[in-house]
């Protein structure tokens, strides 16, 4: 290992160990606390400026160009909002949330794909993800010994108490995108090309897996645990192969143990069936609400503007008596229901063709059918362009994969 960092030294300039180390760095601390992702964006990109000449910047911009456009008329539907909305102020703080959205593609675009290790940067999001999970398991652990009676204490470890928001609390986070990017390492280790060495060893494979897999589940996010679940059954439909298959059932197996054994996992599946068998999620019915409100608006081409889109909802969650989503300024839990208010049907097909222009572009090689499987499901659940960390998380995985694995259209 000495040795290899020896001869990283030795054939790298030191811009080039920077903008490497810049790179990891960012990645490895996604899972982590937003204010050091933010300063490791900004070292990324001064990374960036330093290689720009060493890496071809101008003709990589100008082969990638694609790449920026398509990423960029997203960033456009939120700037259209101060034409369309009366609440200026919010669309401007909308704008600077949103602001990686093309930051980061330009700051990927401008390399060649030869500088970036897919391998690695999975490798450093699992160590970013296994600091934050220790993080909070410290954070368990020193909750439970710090009671009198920490036997009984330890038994909340599979309950609320330790799960959910509350899991995750140190970190200054959401369970579901910490869930997210659990999904996506486990998802590159378990069918990646790149790991195919690691699951020849099955002691070291499941010795990986479980801890990653326990935490997942102790997010208790059932959007996280569908979306594994979707990637893993769409990988069985694809190589119709009955050790797959039988993984695959074995996971479902595993599911349905933990959601038992932790019971506010089990209590929020249970909520979502109900006892007619119809789905019972009270989203949709929010959804509904929000749907209504919008049509009295009567700007469905346009939309009302991502400024005035909190104004809808908050009328929606009013009129359909959701004190906690009115209380919490709930935004609307489905990023195409987001874009369909903001910037009406015009933004919703703009939302729809950048997923197909992921698909034909990259074809869905390797981890980027991991990625548009998440994303797209991800868009169902939550409004993940209204928080920073799903600004970066999304803009980050959209760039580099679809520089990686790019084909001519």
């Amino acid at each position: 290992m000495m040795r290899d960092i020896k001869v990283l030294f030795e054939n790298n300039s030191w811009q080039e160990l920077f903008f490497k180390f810049a790179t990891y760095f960012f990645v490895g601390t996604l899972p982590l606390f937003l204010n050091l992702n933010t300063i490791a964006l900004w070292l990324f990109i001064v990374s960036t400026i330093f290689t720009f000449k060493s890496h071809n910047g101008i003709n990589n911009l100008r082969a990638n160009i694609v790449i920026l456009i398509s990423i960029f008329s997203l960033f456009f539907l939120f700037a259209l909002g101060l034409f369309l909305s009366k609440d200026v102020y919010r669309v401007l703080k909308d704008i600077m949330r949103v602001i990686p959205l093309f930051l980061i593609p330009l700051a990927i675009i401008v390399h060649g794909k030869e500088n970036f290790n897919i391998k690695y940067i999975y490798n450093t999001l699992g160590i970013g993800l296994f600091i934050g999970m220790l993080i909070c398991w410290y954070n368990i652990l020193i909750s439970i010994m710090s009671r009198q009676d920490y036997l009984k204490q330890a038994s909340y470890f599979f309950e609320w108490v330790y799960t959910d928001w509350n899991l995750v609390k140190p970190l200054d986070g959401h369970p579901s995108y910490f869930a997210v990017l659990l999904v996506l390492f486990l998802s590159a280790i378990i069918f990646s090309k790149y790991y195919e060495d690691l699951r020849k060893n099955r002691v070291k494979f499941l010795l990986l897996m479980i801890p990653f897999f326990l935490f997942l589940i102790e997010t208790s996010s059932r959007i996280g645990i569908i979306i594994f679940i979707s990637i893993f059954f769409v990988y069985v439909l694809k190589r119709m192969n009955l050790k797959l298959l039988l993984s695959f059932l074995l996971l479902l197996l595993a599911i349905v143990f933990f959601s038992i054994k932790f019971d506010y996992l089990g209590t929020k599946f249970k909520k979502t069936i109900g006892l007619k068998g119809g789905m019972n999620i009270e989203r949709i019915d929010r959804w509904k609400e929000i749907l209504d409100v919008f049509s009295e608006k009567e700007s469905f081409l346009f939309g009302v503007g991502s400024g005035d889109a909190r104004l809808v909802y908050r009328r929606a969650y009013y009129n359909g008596g959701f004190d906690l989503a009115l209380k919490e300024n709930y935004n609307a839990h489905n990023q195409y229901l987001e874009f369909f208010v903001s910037n009406g049907i015009i933004g919703l097909i703009f939302y729809f063709l950048f997923f197909v222009f992921f698909y034909k572009f990259t074809n869905l090689q390797e981890a980027t059918l991991h990625i548009f499987i998440c994303f797209v499901l991800f868009s169902m659940s939550e409004s993940f362009l209204g928080r920073s960390q799903g600004v970066m998380m999304f803009s980050f995985f959209y760039a580099i994969s679809t520089l990686k694995t790019q084909k001519e259209l």
